[in-house]
């Protein structure tokens, strides 16, 4: 005579049968649910799994939305700064203009002197940096008579292309590069970004 293992209950034979009783298997091992249901564990496996294949997506899809913003807003300081060093430009050019027509000539001093020269009279301060933080040039010419002048900024690379800002020529060159030179000579800008820079 064969007993169920869960209840006791007198059985036909030990097996992977059903007990009539309790509906557990009679020779004790786990019932098996309608439907495919596995253990506690191997349920909490895959809600881990599922958690880490969603953990994986989200990293995916930020990882894609940083490599599309991350050059956008670095091109966006670089405009700025562009933009800045331009009006930082046009300060010092206000001023330099302001000394001219009171005394017939440009100032003819370097850079490091040139607030000395205009400040607090025609201006109230002097930018004396481009927006990369790279001291302006100034220059005027011709020596003793200073007649003409520029302001320059070397651009994102810091490095001017020229020694001089007579090297550059009197053409409007419109640049695409922001490593390219910013340069306003005699009331205009001479070189000077416009439309999409790289």
């Amino acid at each position: 005579m064969a007993f169920c293992a869960w209840c006791g209950n007198t059985v036909p034979q030990v097996s992977y049968a059903a007990c009539p009783q309790c509906g557990n298997p009679t020779n004790g091992s786990q019932r098996v649910v309608a439907g495919g249901g596995g253990n506690a564990g191997s349920k909490s496996a895959g809600i881990v799994i599922g958690i880490l294949a969603g953990g994986l997506v989200l990293v995916a899809i930020l990882g894609i939305l940083a490599a599309i913003a991350i050059p956008n807003f670095l091109t966006a300081m670089q405009r700025a700064r562009q933009k800045r060093t331009m009006a930082e430009i046009r300060a010092v050019a206000s001023a330099v203009e302001a000394y001219a027509q009171e005394e017939n000539r440009f100032p003819e001093v370097p850079m490091s002197e040139l607030s000395s020269v205009l400040v607090p009279k025609y201006a109230q301060r002097l930018p004396t940096h481009d927006g990369w933080g790279m001291e302006l040039r100034y220059e005027c010419w011709p020596s003793g008579v200073c007649s003409n002048y520029a302001i320059s900024s070397a651009g994102a690379d810091r490095a001017f292309e020229h020694g001089s800002a007579m090297e550059y020529g009197t053409d409007e060159t419109k640049t695409t590069d922001f490593n390219d030179d910013i340069l306003f000579s005699n009331g205009s800008f001479v070189q000077f970004p416009e439309g999409v820079q790289n």
